[in-house]
């Protein structure tokens, strides 16, 4: 359910206060002269009372036309479809939108100063995500169609970078369109080509293309859907939160196996999504991991993964974000060293030591999770 932003009806208020001074002046004096009015004969009650409403409505009228062709003219004619935005006004939004994707995008770590890359590097891209990333939410988080969105591939070429385009076409080959997640159904489908879909051929070329693998895991979330806290009963068919899951659905990237076990939530990897870094992480030494999402990704299997230098986090970045993310990857953009917020990251048993025995066994019966043990569910 949409709510009102009253920041933005007192925004509105506030550019259409002239008008709104203009009809209040004219509303009083018409009170007024109608009050007055109350000690003159019927004929001159009724002429005045009469002039007092016509310049009522008349004042209306005036102050409605101004409001409409005035500070609400591009608002209305947007919203009606006959409105355009001015080529100097779309610069400096897509500006705005870079200069923000410059200053949200996270350096989360950076061994052996793998970070920057030369701009004018070769570079292979791994990951489904990579053709088709997150960059905004769902319900009023949308993106709107009309104007062109810098894809992350154009990101990184508009920095500088050589991509690898047969990894870009094997990933488009196997899925050209994201599964919708939106306020009436969710499509939680993580695409992600097999392990053993990669041929041979396909990272023998990868390696003598460049010695630097990039891989980018997307989640998408927003209005109108809470993200999945045991994405097996989304498989199966059975999940609903009973606040905002509706229609929810997922498809599995192989018959072989589930992606997910029972009591996995959506931000953690998928069984594909692991494969896959198996597997770029035995053929490359250096690789570098974006995150391109919103919502805070359980990053812990960075640790298993020495080959994993380098971290970004990089969370949906508007039409034109994506050309941040390609020049901090250059060195021309210096990325931000902090989140917007502090998370703990420690050990689940010492954690578990610090929590009493009575809030741990509130935990385990209202988790729903008892086949699995607490410390694998903080």
């Amino acid at each position: 359910m949409l709510s009102i932003n009253m920041s933005d009806v007192i925004g509105v208020l506030e550019s259409c206060k002239a008008q709104l001074i203009f009809f209040g002046v004219v509303l009083v004096l018409a009170v007024i002269a109608m009050i007055v009015c109350r000690k003159m004969d019927k004929a001159g009650k009724f002429m005045v009372r009469a002039q007092s409403v016509l310049a009522i409505l008349l004042a209306l009228v005036i102050a409605v036309n101004l409001i409409c062709f005035g500070p609400m003219s591009t608002m209305i004619t947007l919203a009606t479809g006959s409105g355009t935005i001015s080529e100097e006004t779309s610069a400096e939004a897509t500006e705005l939108v870079s200069e923000i994707a410059k200053e949200g995008i996270v350096l989360l770590k950076n061994e052996d100063n793998l970070l920057p890359l030369s701009g004018n590097s070769s570079l292979n891209v791994f990951g489904w995500a990579s053709t088709n990333p997150c960059y905004g939410g769902t319900g009023s988080g949308a993106l709107n169609d009309a104007y062109h969105t810098v894809t992350l591939l154009e990101g990184l070429e508009n920095a500088g970078f050589s991509l690898n385009t047969e990894l870009s076409q094997f990933y488009t080959d196997y899925r050209a369109d994201r599964p919708v997640v939106g306020m009436s159904s969710q499509d939680w489908t993580l695409p992600e080509p097999p392990a053993d879909t990669y041929s041979d051929t396909l990272i023998s070329n990868a390696q003598s293309f460049s010695d630097t693998a990039m891989v980018v895991i997307t989640r998408v979330g927003g209005e109108g859907a809470d993200l999945p806290t045991d994405m097996a009963a989304v498989i199966d068919g059975s999940w609903n939160d009973g606040t905002s899951s509706y229609n929810s659905s997922f498809t599995n990237n192989s018959d072989a196996y589930d992606e997910f076990e029972a009591g996995q939530h959506y931000l953690e990897l998928s069984h594909t999504e692991k494969d896959m870094l198996d597997l770029v992480c035995s053929s490359f030494d250096n690789v570098v991991l974006v995150y391109n999402g919103a919502n805070t990704m359980e990053l812990g299997f960075v640790d298993d993964y020495p080959q994993i230098k380098s971290v970004l986090w990089c969370p949906g970045t508007g039409q034109s974000g994506f050309n941040a993310l390609g020049e901090i990857l250059s060195g021309a953009v210096n990325p931000s060293g902090k989140t917007a917020d502090t998370f703990v990251y420690a050990d689940a048993v010492a954690v578990l030591d610090c929590i009493p025995k009575e809030v741990l066994d509130v935990y385990t019966r209202n988790s729903g999770r008892k086949e699995r043990p607490i410390e694998q569910n903080l």
